[in-house]
């Protein structure tokens, strides 16, 4: 498994802290998706089972580094949610089991949780106890999304590390590597519909969302000067997935258009569509933009937090109330 370019800085931090002999015991990744965190856990991880390791590095040669290598090193235990479901306190009380043997390389051992967020409050319990008074040599990992709310009795018991998206100059750096037939002005353009994220913007681009993000847009303006709902209704794709993102295009459109409305021309999200942004920033108010920037915001908040949600019937109102804003 190979480190990210964005991620080398902070795990150069986090070795380096464990040779000074002030690692911690327990450290909280902090995440926005699409940056690959995952590897930078797992490296980490891999250093600190690692029996021969060479500064930072592993050594990639000693039995622990063979048997991470192969996905089954015995001291290396993965706490996750499974079907979707919260980490529940039987899941918890199985590792916490394993935890009272030595490991089996006599070295250290590694706990790596997936979606600490997602333990119940019953789990957190029963995992605090140990974060308290840590076994020597066990260390835990813990990833959670940058959003998410992560008990605070946990968290204060860990060394929090935010992963944010990298420096545009980095992520075009990766992408042009990544995605060498596309041309630079399409990679700018979809780096920033994927806000930096650059495993995301690689499966944009793989995926050619750029053109159906065009042909969509362009529907949207018919949709716009002719006021047919059903005509926007249908370019909708049916995964909701793929609507949230069709929304988040919209989403983006209307604030360009406030941007462009209040003269501020640096900052655009889709600055490749100033000819269509201008004109509707011109013939809509402020009020109207505002509206409809709110309106498509609850929607997207609906389709995802709502459950057993009918995503027709909530897209459809959505187009509705747009029409509104337009007469």
């Amino acid at each position: 498994m190979t480190l990210y370019p964005w991620h080398t800085d902070t795990y150069t931090q986090l070795t380096h802290a464990f040779l000074k002999g002030r690692g911690h015991h327990a450290l909280l990744f902090k995440t926005d998706i699409g940056l690959g965190t995952e590897n930078l856990i797992r490296e980490v991880a891999s250093w600190l089972l690692c029996s021969e390791i060479i500064g930072n590095q592993i050594c990639l040669k000693c039995k622990s580094c063979l048997l991470s290598q192969n996905g089954n090193h015995p001291d290396f235990h993965l706490l996750t949610s499974i079907e979707g479901k919260d980490i529940g306190i039987d899941q918890v009380r199985e590792l916490l089991g394993k935890l009272q043997n030595f490991a089996q390389q006599g070295g250290n051992t590694v706990v790596y949780i997936q979606g600490v967020d997602r333990l119940t409050e019953a789990a957190s319990n029963a995992l605090l106890k140990t974060l308290e008074e840590p076994h020597k040599n066990v260390y835990f990992l813990l990833e959670a999304p940058l959003q998410s709310a992560v008990l605070a009795t946990i968290q204060s018991r860990c060394q929090t590390w935010v992963i944010n998206p990298p420096k545009a100059k980095q992520a075009m750096e990766w992408l042009q590597q990544e995605c060498s037939t596309t041309s630079e002005n399409d990679l700018e353009i979809a780096i920033r519909l994927c806000h930096f994220r650059p495993l995301i913007c690689k499966t944009f681009i793989e995926n050619d969302r750029l053109s159906a993000r065009k042909t969509f847009l362009q529907t949207f303006w018919r949709f716009y000067k002719n006021r047919e709902v059903m005509l926007l209704f249908t370019a909708f794709d049916k995964e909701k997935e793929l609507i949230l993102q069709q929304l988040e295009w919209l989403e983006s459109f209307f604030s360009d258009a406030l941007k462009a409305k209040m003269e501020i021309t640096e900052s655009w999200i889709n600055p490749d569509l100033k000819n269509g942004i201008f004109p509707f920033s011109q013939q809509l108010t402020v009020h109207g933009l505002l509206r409809g920037y709110h309106i498509i915001q609850q929607t997207q908040r609906d389709l995802t937090e709502v459950n057993a949600v009918n995503q027709e019937l909530i897209v459809l109102d959505c187009l509705t109330k747009l029409v509104l804003i337009f007469e």
